[in-house]
């Protein structure tokens, strides 16, 4: 297939078809299953399906040859992040990735992927968050946010002892006569489906169940976005609509978090995501808990803007910049994307 502009569809599909091959499920034997959530006693555990990269540029390979899509990716670092590891208190770093993957006769799309600098396989891990998750934005791999995690017994390494059969609807044969998975017809979603659009299934999130980060969870309970559902004594979620409300409350507060930006200014909010959140996208923290935090945190750096413009209007600009001294804080003509420009533009013209 040449590599421009002009290049066609593969024969004999439209469109509409070759959106329709690439929401198709991925053979069975492409599948394989990840222990998300323990419960207490570690002897039962939440799997989630998901696929390898292979999997997904061999669907885009089939479908569009190899000169038919690319993908590129940018690398960005954030250094000096404490977390705890194996109970240890350390300094490291985050790995974000930014995937674009573009099929030459359709359009292009990107995802995000992120993971601890320390990991030894973290840039692989978030080079393939990234890349799947662009490719969900085309449907490919789109139907894992669909299943509804079971609880399995464990071995001694914390594995399945056994992995579930495949529902019927996530046969390739069977997507193809039309089965879909129970409530995609309606408004309802399953669960599963909920709780993974809830951390990033819109496109531009996940690109399989398996990047929801693991839990040890407490009694069985689904920590995977700070969060627990309530479950039964043998581990098994009893009321799927607490995850819609969880993910209904996640998705307000991304919407919030969002439109503090032009409050507080583009500096100073990616500063404060990237302190309190870690992230550089407020969809992609997991816990509400630290959601809410950053949310408080741009709060009231608002009002402290706010404030901070009252009083420039009231003060000559000598008293506010000894102010300033004393909290060791630049001047205002220092301070970037400082959104209270209005208080100093009008210092300045009065000084």
């Amino acid at each position: 297939m040449p590599n421009n502009e002009n290049s066609t569809l593969p024969e004999g599909l439209g469109i509409k078809k070759v959106l329709e091959e690439l929401e198709v499920p991925f053979p069975p034997e492409q599948v394989q299953w990840r222990v998300m959530n323990t419960s207490n006693d570690k002897r039962r555990g939440q799997i989630v399906p998901y696929a390898d990269p292979r999997a997904y540029t061999d669907r885009l390979n089939a479908l569009f040859s190899p000169q038919g899509w690319t993908r590129d990716y940018r690398i960005e670092t954030m250094n000096n992040i404490t977390r705890v590891k194996k109970g240890e208190t350390i300094v490291t770093g985050k790995v974000l990735v930014t995937c674009m993957v573009r099929i030459i006769v359709l359009w292009s799309h990107s995802g995000t992927g992120e993971d601890w600098a320390d990991d030894d396989n973290g840039m692989t891990s978030a080079d393939a968050q990234a890349f799947k998750r662009a490719c969900s934005c085309f449907g490919l791999g789109r139907y894992f946010y669909d299943f509804n995690p079971p609880w399995v017994d464990l071995d001694q390494n914390r594995q399945p002892r056994k992995t579930p059969a495949l529902p019927a609807w996530a046969i390739p044969e069977n997507w193809r006569k039309g089965m879909r998975p129970p409530g995609t017809n309606g408004t309802s979603k399953t669960p599963a489906s909920n709780h993974l659009r809830a951390n990033g299934g819109d496109g531009v999130g996940h690109a399989d169940a398996s990047q929801l980060r693991p839990s040890n969870g407490t009694n069985g309970h689904d920590c995977t976005n700070g969060t627990s559902l309530p479950v039964s004594g043998n581990g098994h979620a009893s009321d799927g609509n607490s995850s819609g409300a969880i993910g209904t409350a996640s998705n307000d507060l991304d919407a919030r978090i969002l439109r503090m930006e032009a409050s507080v200014g583009t500096a100073f909010y990616r500063n404060i995501l990237r302190e309190h959140g870690r992230v550089n996208q407020p969809k992609l923290i997991r816990d509400v808990a630290v959601k809410q935090k950053v949310l408080r945190v741009l709060e009231s750096a608002a009002r402290g803007i706010n404030s901070l413009d009252a009083v420039a209007q009231r003060l000559d600009s000598t008293t506010v910049g000894a102010l300033l001294c004393k909290l060791q804080a630049p001047p205002l003509n220092q301070i970037a994307d400082l959104k209270g420009r209005r208080a100093s533009s009008h210092l300045f013209r009065r000084g």
